[in-house]
């Protein structure tokens, strides 16, 4: 696999922080501008299979229980329909999503419970674990459905278990990995920890179980499925890039 950090993917998230920032130093082109959610952003815009992962229509997050009606008002804006929350059921009765979401905005819970002794190992162990798969076929299924987009896919922090679903999102769509990693490590911009190292490790498992196509259809998002995604986030791109 080629390196996830080369100079060109290093330069392009530079490029995008002097465009400005939004709230916790997102790039302002992708950030929902959440004071209380800072690492919510927009997962779009990258090169990808004949065009670009549409902009507007998956969207990334940490945790929504502090938001304010103001701010709820924004994902309305935005056109949020589908709010995915894939933190356990303590993380959801400690810190329940803002009431004022679902004035606008279907809820799906997906329970993903973290694994492993390292966060290396976690991130193998994510994309490698057959016990994720009826995780991945519900995140999968929603993206599928075109009347269920624009959707919001949150944990706790936005990073880990949102930035690994993001990450085999793009992987499918066709972005290549050093983008798969850009888009990754801009959590350190609203203040979340991050390493390369650790999704690194996820992106070398699915090249280990044949490459993400295959990855997926042994967990039961077969071709037809994943077609669909294609279709619904992706678009031409205008820039002619």
């Amino acid at each position: 696999m080629k390196s996830c950090l080369k100079a060109n993917a290093i330069l392009w998230v530079a490029g995008l922080l002097l465009s400005g920032c939004g709230f916790g130093g997102v790039p302002s082109e992708r950030s929902l501008n959440l004071k209380n959610a800072p690492n919510a952003r927009d997962s779009g815009g990258y090169p990808a299979h004949g065009g670009i992962v549409a902009w507007g229509r998956l969207y990334r997050s940490g945790k929504l229980s502090l938001l304010t009606q103001a701010e709820c008002e924004k994902l309305r804006a935005a056109g949020i329909k589908t709010i995915i929350d894939l933190r356990n059921d303590q993380e959801r009765a400690a810190d329940p999503d803002a009431a004022c979401l679902f004035d606008f905005a279907r809820y799906e819970s997906v329970p993903i419970q973290g694994a492993g002794s390292t966060r290396e190992e976690g991130y193998g162990l994510f994309v490698s674990d057959p016990r994720f798969a009826e995780q991945f076929q519900a995140v999968f299924a929603v993206l599928a459905e075109r009347e269920n987009l624009p959707v919001l896919i949150h944990c706790s922090a936005g990073k880990d278990r949102a930035g690994g679903i993001i990450a085999l999102a793009h992987l499918l769509l066709g972005v290549e990995p050093d983008d798969v990693m850009a888009d990754y490590l801009l959590s350190t911009r609203a203040g979340r920890e991050v390493n390369p190292r650790w999704l690194q490790a996820a992106l070398e498992q699915v090249q280990a179980e044949g490459g993400i196509e295959a990855l997926l259809s042994k967990r039961g998002i077969g071709p037809e499925m994943q077609q669909a995604v294609r279709a619904n986030l992706l678009q031409e791109d205008t820039n002619g890039r």
